[in-house]
């Protein structure tokens, strides 16, 4: 009986040891160990994974595919503004390259009059410039880039953003009709909406932003809207000109400030910003500029004096503002 069990454990030993060099080959059965060399071929995650199929681990990849990716936390396609300029600008000063080689050439958004500036408007601050349109008319996006948010906004009414390489944000408002979609890319040039006159809007009109990490500058600093061009290819954006300059909100609450220590003292408010005053018209004026230097509207102005927008002033006329 002893002697049957050993052959029979001779012959499961024999059997086994055939069939695994029959299933891995003497070459695979002699190999060290590739242990290292599977672990690495499982880790590596640095290729863009297309197909679903595949449940291996990918890297986030989505970031770096918007334009400024460095420059944004995130790319928020439910808020128009959800960026913090003063928490996000660390440096004294940046330059802006608006129009690079590879780039398309600058677009006017919708070639019309403005009628209204950059600046404070009575009782709120206006962060765009206003360009007269019709309802319908084609509207374009001014450089190249990529749709951040497409829909309807409280005030803006129909509204585009878009983002571009520079780190810019091109703002579109009032919109009757978008036509661009968030990821969408763009190049300057290209159809986002028709004009109209949605949101706060009191007649038609494009209302048309320029900012940078949140921060709303005068699109006048960087167009000639009169010749329809970019004034430079580059623009030095300094943190004093928001101090100074951009930031409408804290002027406001400086000039206040001001105006209450002049009446406290018995000095009055200044002339510059003195309630129903006259206006002497100088040689270069128009009603776009004496609008911002005092702090109201093209469409203010009119009324108050009976002119229209095709008004010739004249040098020396004095106007109610």
């Amino acid at each position: 009986m002893k002697k049957l069990i050993y052959i029979l454990s001779i012959t499961c030993i024999a059997f086994f040891n055939v069939s695994a060099t029959t299933i891995l080959g003497d070459d695979d059965k002699n190999k060290p160990d590739d242990g290292k060399k599977v672990k690495v071929k499982r880790d590596d995650t640095t290729k863009f994974v297309i197909n679903e199929e595949n449940l291996g681990e990918t890297p986030d990849t989505t970031q770096i595919l918007f334009p400024s990716h460095d420059l944004y936390s995130t790319w928020d396609t439910s808020m128009a503004h959800p960026y913090n300029f003063n928490e996000s600008f660390k440096v004294d000063s940046v330059v802006l390259t608006l129009i690079k080689d590879c780039d398309g050439a600058f677009s006017m958004p919708i070639k019309g009059l403005i009628t209204s500036d950059f600046g404070w408007r009575r009782y709120r601050p206006h962060y765009g410039t206003d360009i007269d349109l019709n309802i319908g008319d084609q509207v374009v996006t001014a450089f190249d880039g990529m749709v951040r948010f497409a829909k309807y906004c409280q005030g803006y009414g129909n509204c585009v953003i878009i983002r571009h390489n520079n780190g810019l944000e091109t703002v579109y408002g009032h919109l009757s009709k978008l036509m661009v979609e968030p990821g969408q890319s763009l190049t300057a040039g290209s159809i986002l909406g028709l004009g109209g006159n949605t949101g706060r809007s009191t007649g038609p009109h494009l209302h048309f932003e320029m900012r940078y990490l949140g921060q709303a500058l005068d699109t006048e600093d960087f167009i000639d809207y009169e010749k329809g061009e970019l004034k430079s290819n580059e623009f030095t954006l300094r943190k004093t000109d928001v101090d100074t300059k951009y930031d409408l909100r804290a002027l406001h609450s400086r000039h206040k400030r001001d105006v209450g220590y002049a009446r406290k003292n018995g000095k009055g408010a200044t002339n510059k910003y003195a309630k129903g005053r006259n206006y002497k018209i100088k040689a270069g004026d128009n009603l776009a500029k004496i609008a911002k230097r005092n702090h109201t509207t093209v469409k203010a102005l009119c009324k108050k004096n009976g002119l229209k927008l095709s008004s010739k002033l004249k040098a020396g006329q004095r106007i109610k503002v």
